[in-house]
């Protein structure tokens, strides 16, 4: 390598990695217009195949498009039509458990004693509905402006989800113009490699995507299924174990935290509906979802999701850090798709950019 090709080689590295340090720190403050469209390009990566196959069948790629966002719109009513029930019913009976005094605290001390009596010495200490009692009071005190945010999420998640689909039915209808664009900018010489990497790219983002809904899925059941057997085992009273199932299977679409996500709803079912040994009820429904936790950290999550886009485990841990210090949640969500196209795109140019130039 002549000194010129040097200089220019360390010229490209600086000016990449200036680049690079300018859009973390500008980052934050695109942080809603970037995940739009990342949302959108995952959604539009999900749904090309069933615009492709509609169009198999002469039907106009605009109208398979909009067919395709329709679908999506009739299934999320009906979902939420389902689902809004439950909530107001379970926002009902919370609201009626707070009514309730003492019951709660006499419960958890029969759990305490029922486990003490167990135990070879009194293991557990007899603090604990103090705790709850104050933990009732706080909760009392914030829950109104918690429902007030939540209400306000809600809306701006709505909003925002529309805007989603939008950008997705224009991704779907113009996919071959968009790419044609994209192409037009790339030199000649690297068109070949550019197509490459742009449907390795597609390709692997649909495998992702399908192995975390298929993890989502597969924490979801097995969250019902336990529940499920705690309840009819134990005559637990938890309600709603449907809802905390689809809940906890929703919040792993954030990998490793569905199951911790889904602990909470279902403690809180326990505490209002206050069955005979509270504790010892808490204390499995703990277990059911440090046993999911377990399943979705060794099997599902390394296998269905790092595998889809072939990172390591230990890669996709340290990138979901990355993502959580960068954008919390949301960067979370997008690290490893993300992970995925950065491995994809350098791996093609390091490996194979020599021979497309000969």
């Amino acid at each position: 390598m002549s000194l010129t090709e040097n200089q220019r080689f360390i010229t490209r590295l600086i000016l990449f990695i200036v680049l690079a340090a300018g859009f973390i720190l500008i980052l934050p403050r695109l942080q809603t217009i970037i995940t739009v469209i990342v949302i959108s390009i995952l959604m539009f990566t999900l749904l090309d195949p069933f615009v492709d196959k509609l169009e198999r069948f002469k039907i106009p790629r605009a109208l398979s498009a909009l067919m395709v966002i329709l679908v999506i719109l009739l299934l999320i009513a009906f979902g939420v039509s389902r689902i809004v029930p439950l909530v107001e019913n379970a926002a009902q009976q919370i609201s009626q458990s707070f009514s309730v005094e003492n019951t709660l605290n006499d419960r958890v001390q029969s759990g305490i004693d029922f486990l003490n009596s167990k135990l070879p010495v009194n293991a557990i200490t007899t603090d604990i509905p103090e705790k709850i009692n104050e933990l009732t009071e706080n909760l009392k005190q914030k829950l109104p402006g918690l429902l007030m945010g939540a209400g306000k999420g809600l809306i701006n998640a709505f909003s925002g989800f529309f805007f989603v689909l939008f950008i997705t039915f224009f991704f779907l209808k113009d996919e071959r113009a968009i790419k044609k664009g994209i192409i037009r900018l790339v030199p000649n010489k690297h068109f070949e490699m550019s197509l490459n990497i742009m449907d390795k790219i597609q390709r692997q983002l649909s495998s992702y995507l399908q192995g975390l809904f298929l993890a989502a899925t597969s924490v979801g059941v097995t969250s019902i299924i336990g529940l499920f057997l705690v309840n009819t085992i134990f005559d637990a009273g938890i309600n709603y174990i449907v809802l905390i199932g689809i809940w906890a299977g929703f919040a792993n679409l954030i990998p490793y935290v569905g199951p911790t996500a889904g602990a909470i709803p279902a403690i809180l079912s326990v505490l209002m509906s206050q069955p005979p040994n509270t504790l010892l009820i808490v204390v499995l429904v703990i277990g059911v979802f440090a046993f999911v936790q377990f399943l979705d950290n060794t099997f599902i999550s390394p296998y269905l999701v790092g595998k889809s886009v072939e990172l390591h485990p230990l890669i996709v841990f340290i990138v979901l850090i990355i993502g959580g210090n960068l954008m919390g949640l949301l960067g979370m969500m997008f690290a490893v798709p993300v992970a995925g196209i950065i491995k994809v795109t350098f791996g093609e140019i390091i490996t194979n950019a020599p021979k497309y130039q000969t």
